[in-house]
C-alpha cells in the first residue's frame, strides 16, 4: 500500500523491520494480530523470507496485507539447504518478486552445525546476489561478529547493510559506525542482562536505528505472553528513548524515516502481480 492520502497510513507511524508474520505460531489469529499492532501505531511490516519454506507464504502474505514488504535469503541456520538448485530458485524469486533487500543472511557459529566454512560462502554468494540486484542487506550474526565484520568490509561502500538483532558487538558496531550502516535493535534492549548493548546504543546515532520484533521470537522483558508481536514496537521505541535521552516521538519520527531510506513505502500488491 502506497503512502498517499487515501493509503491510511501516516509518514510517521511505526516500521517493524524484522517480523516473521507467516510463521505458524500466528495461523490461528493472524489477522488479529496485524489488526493489534495497527491499532498501537505500527503500520508498516518488513516480512522476512529466510528460507525456501518460507519463500512462497512471505510472498503470498505481502500480496494479502497492506503495509506488509518482505525479503528473501537463505539463513545462515538453513546453511544445509543451500545447493544449486535451491540457490537458482532463490536468484529466480528475487528477479521475480521485487523484495525489499536480501536477508536475513550471516553467519551462526552458535552451533557446530551448519558447518562454518559452507555459512561463509553461502554469505558471500549471498551478498554478491544483493550487490547486483542493488538490494539491501539484513545480516544474521551470532558467536560469529569477527568473520562477520570481516566479509561485510569487503562489500562495496555503497552497499545498504541492517545488522538485524544488534547484540553489542564491538566489532560490528565500530565498522557499522564507520560505514553507515543501520542497526536493528528489539526486544533485547528491554532486558536488563543485555548489558552490552544497552551500552552501546548511546553510540549509535539515532538516524541509524531502525525498530524489530524478530515476531514471534524475542519477546520484550516482563511481557507474559511468550509469542512476540508487532504491537511491542511501541515499547521498544520507549526503551531507546529512555537509553538515549531522545523523546519518544523523535525515536519513532527517525527510525521511521530510516526505514523507509532502506526499504521504500510499502508497494502496492495483488494476486495479478508478476
Amino acid at each position: 500500500m502506497g503512502d498517499g492520502p487515501d493509503s491510511g497510513v501516516a509518514g510517521d507511524d511505526f516500521v517493524d523491520t524484522h517480523v516473521h508474520l507467516d510463521d505458524p505460531a500466528f495461523d490461528p489469529d493472524r489477522v488479529q494480530v496485524l489488526a493489534t499492532a495497527r491499532a498501537a501505531g505500527v503500520a508498516r511490516f518488513v516480512n522476512i523470507g529466510y528460507c525456501p519454506a518460507r519463500w512462497a507464504t512471505t510472498v503470498a502474505l505481502a500480496r494479502a496485507e497492506p503495509g506488509v514488504a518482505f525479503t528473501l535469503g537463505l539463513h545462515p541456520g538453513h546453511a544445509g539447504e543451500d545447493g544449486p538448485e535451491t540457490f537458482a530458485t532463490l536468484v529466480r524469486l528475487v528477479e521475480a518478486e521485487r523484495p525489499v533487500a536480501i536477508g536475513e543472511i550471516g553467519l551462526d557459529y552458535s552451533r557446530p552445525d551448519p558447518d562454518p566454512a559452507g555459512q561463509r560462502d553461502l554469505f558471500r554468494r549471498q551478498l554478491d546476489l544483493a550487490a547486483s540486484a542493488r538490494l539491501p542487506v539484513v545480516i544474521h550474526q551470532r558467536d560469529a561478529a569477527a568473520d562477520c565484520a570481516t566479509m561485510l568490509a569487503e562489500t562495496a561502500t555503497t552497499q545498504a547493510v541492517v545488522l538485524h538483532c544488534y547484540d553489542g558487538s564491538d566489532e560490528l558496531l565500530d565498522i557499522g559506525l564507520g560505514r553507515g550502516w543501520s542497526f536493528g535493535i528489539g526486544g533485547l534492549v528491554t532486558r536488563a542482562k543485555s548489558t552490552a548493548l544497552r551500552d552501546a546504543l548511546p553510540r549509535i546515532p539515532i538516524d541509524r536505528i531502525v525498530l524489530e520484533t524478530d515476531s514471534p521470537y524475542l519477546v520484550t522483558a516482563g511481557s507474559k505472553d511468550r509469542r512476540n508481536t508487532p504491537a511491542a514496537i511501541p515499547r521498544i521505541a520507549a526503551e531507546i528513548a529512555a537509553l538515549t535521552g531522545q523523546p519518544v516521538d523523535l525515536v519513532r519520527t527517525v527510525t521511521t524515516a530510516t526505514a523507509r531510506g532502506i526499504f521504500g513505502p510499502p508497494v502496492a500488491r495483488g494476486p495479478g502481480d508478476d
